[in-house]
């Protein structure tokens, strides 16, 4: 009976710890295809970036916020992770205005 429930315990915290991909496995993206997003709708770019999910997405009508996007540098083969906010337009059919690549200081 211990066992069997230091096993449930196990299983529940390592199902716990796996990153959620969902729908959208992680892609490596240029920034000319990133900056391309500029005049795609929500549905667009929800369907090429997934779910914004990063801290500055407050009101999901006017900015999103993607923390965790695999950039491809300038080396072939050599990447990084980088934030990027969406600004959409607050008229019309609220089109993305701004696309904005924040790049990690490492420290």
């Amino acid at each position: 009976m211990r066992e069997l429930l230091l096993t449930t315990i196990l299983v529940a915290v390592l199902a716990g710890c796996t990153s959620r991909q969902g729908d959208h496995p992680e892609r490596m993206w240029t920034e000319p295809e990133l900056k391309s997003l500029q005049g795609k709708t929500r549905d667009e770019v929800r369907d090429l970036l997934g779910d914004p999910n990063g801290l500055y997405t407050f009101d999901s009508k006017d900015r999103w916020h993607f923390a965790h996007v695999l950039l491809q540098n300038d080396r072939p083969g050599s990447s990084e992770r980088v934030s990027v906010l969406v600004y959409f337009s607050k008229f019309g059919e609220h089109r993305a205005t701004i696309i904005e690549i924040r790049h990690r200081s490492e420290e």
